[in-house]
Protein backbone atom coordinates (compact mmCIF):
# COMPACT_ATOMS: atom_id res chain seq x y z
CA UNK A 1 0.00 0.00 0.00
CA UNK A 2 1.06 3.35 -1.17
CA UNK A 3 2.32 5.80 1.83
CA UNK A 4 -0.61 8.77 0.61
CA UNK A 5 -3.42 5.65 0.92
CA UNK A 6 -1.85 4.71 4.15
CA UNK A 7 -1.76 8.36 5.62
CA UNK A 8 -5.12 8.83 3.93
CA UNK A 9 -6.49 5.78 5.96
CA UNK A 10 -4.95 7.62 9.05
CA UNK A 11 -6.69 10.37 8.61
CA UNK A 12 -9.98 8.98 8.37
CA UNK A 13 -9.75 6.96 11.37
CA UNK A 14 -8.46 10.28 13.09
CA UNK A 15 -11.71 11.42 11.67
CA UNK A 16 -13.86 9.10 12.88
CA UNK A 17 -12.46 8.87 16.55
CA UNK A 18 -13.23 12.77 16.29
CA UNK A 19 -16.47 12.16 15.33
CA UNK A 20 -16.87 9.77 17.90
CA UNK A 21 -15.89 11.29 20.50
CA UNK A 22 -18.33 14.65 19.18
CA UNK A 23 -21.12 11.64 19.60
CA UNK A 24 -20.57 10.63 22.76
CA UNK A 25 -20.18 14.61 24.12
CA UNK A 26 -23.55 14.34 22.56
CA UNK A 27 -25.63 11.80 24.29
CA UNK A 28 -24.21 12.66 27.44
CA UNK A 29 -25.45 16.26 26.81
CA UNK A 30 -28.54 14.90 26.00
CA UNK A 31 -28.85 12.24 29.45
CA UNK A 32 -28.16 15.14 31.06
CA UNK A 33 -30.63 17.64 29.67
CA UNK A 34 -33.33 15.19 30.12
CA UNK A 35 -31.90 14.10 33.52
CA UNK A 36 -32.33 18.19 34.21
CA UNK A 37 -35.64 18.40 33.02
CA UNK A 38 -36.79 15.36 35.24
CA UNK A 39 -34.98 17.43 38.55
CA UNK A 40 -36.65 20.19 37.82
CA UNK A 41 -40.24 18.43 37.26
CA UNK A 42 -39.59 16.80 40.60
CA UNK A 43 -38.67 20.25 41.96
CA UNK A 44 -41.66 21.70 40.61
CA UNK A 45 -43.85 18.99 41.78
CA UNK A 46 -42.54 19.43 45.31
CA UNK A 47 -43.24 22.88 45.52
CA UNK A 48 -47.02 22.64 44.16
CA UNK A 49 -47.35 20.01 47.13
CA UNK A 50 -45.87 22.43 49.68
CA UNK A 51 -47.70 25.31 48.88
CA UNK A 52 -51.19 23.23 48.86
CA UNK A 53 -50.65 22.05 52.48
CA UNK A 54 -52.80 22.88 55.03
CA UNK A 55 -49.47 23.83 57.41
CA UNK A 56 -50.85 21.19 60.36
CA UNK A 57 -47.94 19.09 59.69
CA UNK A 58 -44.85 21.34 60.17
CA UNK A 59 -41.49 19.33 58.98
CA UNK A 60 -38.99 22.24 58.86
CA UNK A 61 -35.98 21.38 61.21
CA UNK A 62 -34.97 24.51 63.40
CA UNK A 63 -30.95 25.02 62.64
CA UNK A 64 -29.62 23.48 66.06
CA UNK A 65 -25.41 23.84 67.04
CA UNK A 66 -24.06 20.73 66.53
CA UNK A 67 -22.70 20.29 69.87
CA UNK A 68 -26.45 19.94 71.28
CA UNK A 69 -26.91 16.94 73.79
CA UNK A 70 -29.96 15.79 76.58
CA UNK A 71 -33.56 15.96 76.63
CA UNK A 72 -33.95 19.67 75.68
CA UNK A 73 -30.95 19.96 73.35
CA UNK A 74 -28.17 21.67 75.61
CA UNK A 75 -24.59 22.33 74.70
CA UNK A 76 -22.75 19.78 75.81
CA UNK A 77 -19.04 20.31 77.33
CA UNK A 78 -16.40 17.59 77.62
CA UNK A 79 -16.73 13.72 77.71
CA UNK A 80 -20.41 12.42 76.89
CA UNK A 81 -19.47 9.13 78.31
CA UNK A 82 -18.00 10.90 82.08
CA UNK A 83 -19.81 9.38 84.66
CA UNK A 84 -21.26 12.03 86.10
CA UNK A 85 -23.49 15.10 84.07
CA UNK A 86 -23.77 18.46 85.07
CA UNK A 87 -27.00 20.22 84.09
CA UNK A 88 -26.86 24.09 84.47
CA UNK A 89 -29.94 26.31 83.30
CA UNK A 90 -28.52 29.58 82.88
CA UNK A 91 -29.41 33.12 81.65
CA UNK A 92 -26.01 35.12 80.62
CA UNK A 93 -27.37 38.26 82.65
CA UNK A 94 -28.29 36.46 85.61
CA UNK A 95 -26.62 37.68 88.37
CA UNK A 96 -26.92 34.37 90.28
CA UNK A 97 -25.69 32.60 86.92
CA UNK A 98 -22.16 34.80 87.35
CA UNK A 99 -21.73 34.07 90.94
CA UNK A 100 -22.49 30.05 90.34
CA UNK A 101 -19.38 30.46 87.54
CA UNK A 102 -17.24 32.49 89.96
CA UNK A 103 -17.50 30.32 93.04
CA UNK A 104 -17.37 26.39 91.03
CA UNK A 105 -16.28 27.86 87.52
CA UNK A 106 -12.68 26.40 88.05
CA UNK A 107 -13.74 22.81 89.60
CA UNK A 108 -15.84 21.78 87.05
CA UNK A 109 -13.59 22.82 84.15
CA UNK A 110 -10.80 20.70 86.44
CA UNK A 111 -13.76 18.01 86.59
CA UNK A 112 -14.34 18.27 82.55
CA UNK A 113 -10.68 18.02 81.71
CA UNK A 114 -9.98 15.07 84.21
CA UNK A 115 -13.35 12.85 82.17
CA UNK A 116 -14.79 12.41 85.72
CA UNK A 117 -17.82 15.02 84.67
CA UNK A 118 -19.66 16.54 81.53
CA UNK A 119 -21.91 19.75 81.36
CA UNK A 120 -25.02 20.64 79.57
CA UNK A 121 -25.30 23.61 79.11
CA UNK A 122 -28.94 25.48 78.87
CA UNK A 123 -29.12 28.76 78.49
CA UNK A 124 -32.48 30.57 79.00
CA UNK A 125 -33.90 33.82 78.59
CA UNK A 126 -35.73 34.43 81.99
CA UNK A 127 -33.22 38.07 82.90
CA UNK A 128 -32.01 39.79 79.92
CA UNK A 129 -34.95 38.76 77.67
CA UNK A 130 -34.01 40.16 73.79
CA UNK A 131 -30.47 40.72 75.17
CA UNK A 132 -29.91 37.45 76.68
CA UNK A 133 -31.50 35.38 73.21
CA UNK A 134 -28.81 37.70 71.24
CA UNK A 135 -25.72 36.28 73.46
CA UNK A 136 -27.44 32.65 73.67
CA UNK A 137 -27.01 32.88 69.72
CA UNK A 138 -23.70 34.04 69.90
CA UNK A 139 -22.63 31.53 72.45
CA UNK A 140 -24.07 28.76 69.77
CA UNK A 141 -21.94 29.79 67.19
CA UNK A 142 -18.91 29.94 69.14
CA UNK A 143 -19.71 26.66 70.01
CA UNK A 144 -19.44 26.02 66.18
CA UNK A 145 -16.08 27.61 65.59
CA UNK A 146 -14.40 25.50 69.05
CA UNK A 147 -14.59 28.26 71.39
CA UNK A 148 -17.82 27.43 73.15
CA UNK A 149 -16.15 27.30 76.49
CA UNK A 150 -14.26 30.41 76.41
CA UNK A 151 -16.74 32.53 74.80
CA UNK A 152 -19.06 31.40 77.71
CA UNK A 153 -16.41 32.30 80.35
CA UNK A 154 -16.10 36.16 78.66
CA UNK A 155 -20.05 36.55 78.32
CA UNK A 156 -20.09 36.16 82.72
CA UNK A 157 -16.89 37.70 83.03
CA UNK A 158 -17.98 41.37 81.09
CA UNK A 159 -21.88 41.38 81.43
CA UNK A 160 -24.33 44.10 79.38
CA UNK A 161 -26.61 44.62 77.51
CA UNK A 162 -25.78 42.84 74.36
CA UNK A 163 -26.34 43.84 70.95
CA UNK A 164 -24.54 41.69 67.96
CA UNK A 165 -22.19 44.11 67.47
CA UNK A 166 -20.78 44.15 71.13
CA UNK A 167 -20.56 40.37 71.18
CA UNK A 168 -18.83 40.31 67.67
CA UNK A 169 -16.45 42.34 69.45
CA UNK A 170 -16.74 40.04 72.28
CA UNK A 171 -15.47 37.50 69.85
CA UNK A 172 -13.10 38.96 68.01
CA UNK A 173 -10.97 39.97 71.06
CA UNK A 174 -10.88 36.25 72.31
CA UNK A 175 -9.49 35.08 69.02
CA UNK A 176 -12.89 33.82 67.59
CA UNK A 177 -12.91 33.15 63.77
CA UNK A 178 -14.62 31.48 61.08
CA UNK A 179 -17.73 32.28 60.25
CA UNK A 180 -18.36 33.54 64.00
CA UNK A 181 -19.11 37.15 62.54
CA UNK A 182 -22.11 36.39 60.40
CA UNK A 183 -23.56 33.10 62.42
CA UNK A 184 -24.55 36.30 65.16
CA UNK A 185 -25.81 38.90 62.86
CA UNK A 186 -27.98 36.30 60.91
CA UNK A 187 -29.23 35.23 64.36
CA UNK A 188 -28.74 31.60 63.61
CA UNK A 189 -29.86 30.20 66.32
CA UNK A 190 -32.67 32.30 67.77
CA UNK A 191 -34.87 29.84 67.25
CA UNK A 192 -32.96 27.78 69.22
CA UNK A 193 -32.31 29.94 72.21
CA UNK A 194 -36.59 30.13 71.94
CA UNK A 195 -36.76 26.67 71.94
CA UNK A 196 -34.15 25.83 75.08
CA UNK A 197 -36.05 28.64 76.85
CA UNK A 198 -39.73 26.99 76.40
CA UNK A 199 -37.99 23.48 77.78
CA UNK A 200 -37.26 25.05 80.70
CA UNK A 201 -40.43 26.43 81.27
CA UNK A 202 -42.04 23.19 81.02
CA UNK A 203 -39.63 21.59 83.29
CA UNK A 204 -41.14 21.86 86.78
CA UNK A 205 -37.98 21.85 88.83
CA UNK A 206 -36.26 24.43 86.55
CA UNK A 207 -38.10 27.38 88.93
CA UNK A 208 -35.06 29.87 88.32
CA UNK A 209 -31.66 30.72 87.45
CA UNK A 210 -29.27 28.77 87.81
CA UNK A 211 -30.73 25.54 88.00
CA UNK A 212 -28.25 22.97 88.61
CA UNK A 213 -28.53 19.24 88.51
CA UNK A 214 -25.99 16.30 89.28
CA UNK A 215 -26.90 13.21 87.39
CA UNK A 216 -30.69 14.87 87.34
CA UNK A 217 -30.99 15.28 91.11
CA UNK A 218 -31.48 18.91 91.84
CA UNK A 219 -28.92 20.76 93.88
CA UNK A 220 -30.37 23.70 95.22
CA UNK A 221 -27.52 24.68 97.78
CA UNK A 222 -24.86 24.95 95.03
CA UNK A 223 -21.87 26.06 97.22
CA UNK A 224 -18.59 24.83 96.51
CA UNK A 225 -18.60 22.15 99.40
CA UNK A 226 -22.23 21.00 98.06
CA UNK A 227 -21.78 20.81 94.46
CA UNK A 228 -18.88 18.46 95.08
CA UNK A 229 -20.46 16.18 97.72
CA UNK A 230 -22.95 15.69 94.98
CA UNK A 231 -20.73 14.78 92.42
CA UNK A 232 -18.13 12.68 94.62
CA UNK A 233 -21.46 10.74 95.25
CA UNK A 234 -22.62 10.41 91.69
CA UNK A 235 -19.41 9.01 90.75
CA UNK A 236 -19.42 6.97 93.56
CA UNK A 237 -22.61 5.33 92.61
CA UNK A 238 -21.62 4.60 89.06
CA UNK A 239 -23.72 7.02 87.66
CA UNK A 240 -26.95 6.85 90.15
CA UNK A 241 -28.76 10.05 91.30
CA UNK A 242 -27.32 11.20 93.98
CA UNK A 243 -29.39 13.16 97.14
CA UNK A 244 -30.77 16.12 96.65
CA UNK A 245 -27.71 18.82 97.78
CA UNK A 246 -24.97 16.43 98.43
CA UNK A 247 -24.05 15.73 102.13
CA UNK A 248 -25.74 19.06 103.46
CA UNK A 249 -29.55 20.38 103.92
CA UNK A 250 -30.69 22.76 100.76
CA UNK A 251 -30.44 26.49 101.91
CA UNK A 252 -33.26 28.27 101.82
CA UNK A 253 -34.50 30.36 98.79
CA UNK A 254 -34.02 33.77 100.63
CA UNK A 255 -32.90 35.13 97.36
CA UNK A 256 -29.52 35.96 98.79
CA UNK A 257 -27.81 32.44 98.65
CA UNK A 258 -27.74 32.14 95.19
CA UNK A 259 -30.34 30.02 93.68
CA UNK A 260 -33.44 32.27 92.19
CA UNK A 261 -36.35 30.96 93.96
CA UNK A 262 -39.98 30.99 92.37
CA UNK A 263 -40.42 34.30 93.85
CA UNK A 264 -38.09 35.45 91.23
CA UNK A 265 -35.46 36.92 93.38
CA UNK A 266 -33.13 39.71 90.96
CA UNK A 267 -35.66 39.09 88.00
CA UNK A 268 -34.04 35.50 86.84
CA UNK A 269 -37.42 33.68 87.81
CA UNK A 270 -39.21 31.98 84.63
CA UNK A 271 -41.47 34.70 82.72
CA UNK A 272 -42.34 34.61 79.01
CA UNK A 273 -39.36 35.79 76.45
CA UNK A 274 -40.85 39.24 75.40
CA UNK A 275 -38.36 41.11 73.13
CA UNK A 276 -38.20 44.05 74.63
CA UNK A 277 -34.85 45.64 73.19
CA UNK A 278 -34.60 46.67 69.84
CA UNK A 279 -31.57 44.71 67.74
CA UNK A 280 -29.49 47.40 66.75
CA UNK A 281 -27.27 45.39 65.31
Amino acid sequence: MSSKKAEARERVKAMREEQARKDRAKERIMRFSIAGAVLVAVAIIAVAVISNDDGDDDVVADTVPAAVEGEHDGILVGDPDAPVTIESWIDFLCPHCREFEQLNGEQIDEWVDSGEVNVINYPVTYTGQTNSQRANNAYACAVDEGMGDEFHDALFAEPQQWTNNSLVDLGDSIGVGGDFESCVRNDTYDSWSSSVTAAANGVEEVTGTPSVFVNGAKVDDWSPQNLAAAVTQAAAEGGEEPAEGGDDEPAEDDGEDGADGEDGADGDAAQSDEDTDADDD
